[in-house]
């Protein structure tokens, strides 16, 4: 029985190896200046490491194990990866082409944008560990409607939406390559994974059978979008996130007055979120499901 658990546990490495595979062949590729391929392969990172939690869980070998392995290739595809990637494509040309021929030069190539990308690759490693030695701990109910902060692949999002833009133009405006804007979103990324500012998470949510509806018609229009214009739809859902991140502070805030408020009724396991709906449903008469 042990060994076929073993041998279970081989799938969701050998799918976590693989993200962490395209993780660092990102980094070759944003060597080499080829930056379609550099994005690309870290969205596969985050497609394999949305997929080795699931494959995980489906078999029932979710271990200590799997989790640090998931977090040391995270730290890779998303830290790392994304940081290198956007400090290759802003870095000037001729700064390169220096750093390349003449070795007293390489000085140049060391500046304030080295230094904003460590400090995003050093906020995203703070937010790994945060993660995977605070994950045990017990929370009120309403936190499973949100995550500590933004998780990783968000971040690396995040910080490669400039490049999004830059690719779904065709390079054609080259102010999304200007390195002040480039590094705001290198700085924001940083201190969101490293903050503990809750951040939705999108699994739980409740909604009207109305609203969900709506967000099906919207997620097909997504996924057809995705095929004709792909880079488009990408930018389009990385600012989306981008706008949900106050939204969920501001019903983090909601929820937890409910919480609290219901904890001298002896109902302090009492879920806010569903409080709030039975409410609605008694007012509008709306039914809600999850999604």
């Amino acid at each position: 029985m042990n060994h076929d658990r073993k041998l279970k546990q081989l799938l969701p490495n050998s799918v976590t190896m693989l993200g962490l595979a395209f993780g660092v062949s990102s980094l070759n590729m944003a060597f080499w200046g080829q930056w379609k391929y550099a994005f690309f392969f870290i969205l596969l990172a985050a497609v394999f490491d949305f997929l080795d939690g699931k494959v995980a869980r489906l078999l029932g070998v979710t271990s200590r194990f799997g989790m640090e392995l998931d977090s040391l290739s995270d730290i890779i595809s998303f830290g790392v990866s994304p940081g290198f990637l956007m400090y290759q494509w802003t870095m000037d040309p001729q700064v390169k082409i220096k750093v390349m021929e003449e070795v007293s030069k390489r000085s140049e190539a060391i500046g304030i944008g080295w230094g904003i990308v460590l400090f995003m690759v050093m906020c995203c490693a703070l937010r790994l560990a945060r993660f995977n030695t605070t994950s045990d701990q017990e929370r009120p109910d309403y936190w499973k409607y949100f995550f500590v902060g933004v998780p990783a692949p968000a971040g690396a999002a995040i910080t490669m939406f400039p490049l999004m833009l830059w690719l779904a133009t065709h390079g054609q405006y080259e102010c999304f390559r200007n390195p002040l804007f480039v590094r705001i979103f290198l700085v924001f990324s940083g201190i969101m994974m490293a903050s503990k500012l809750p951040t939705i998470c999108f699994k739980h949510l409740r909604f009207s059978d109305k609203t969900v509806s709506i967000l099906r018609v919207v997620i097909l229009a997504l996924i057809a979008g995705t095929f004709c214009f792909p880079l488009w739809v990408l930018s389009f859902v990385c600012f989306v996130y981008i706008i949900t991140i106050p939204i969920g502070i501001f019903y983090f805030v909601k929820f937890r007055r409910a919480y609290e408020l219901a904890a001298p009724a002896n109902d302090s396991s009492k879920d806010p979120v569903n409080h709030f709906s039975e409410n609605e449903e008694e007012q509008s008469g709306i039914h809600s499901e999850e999604i």
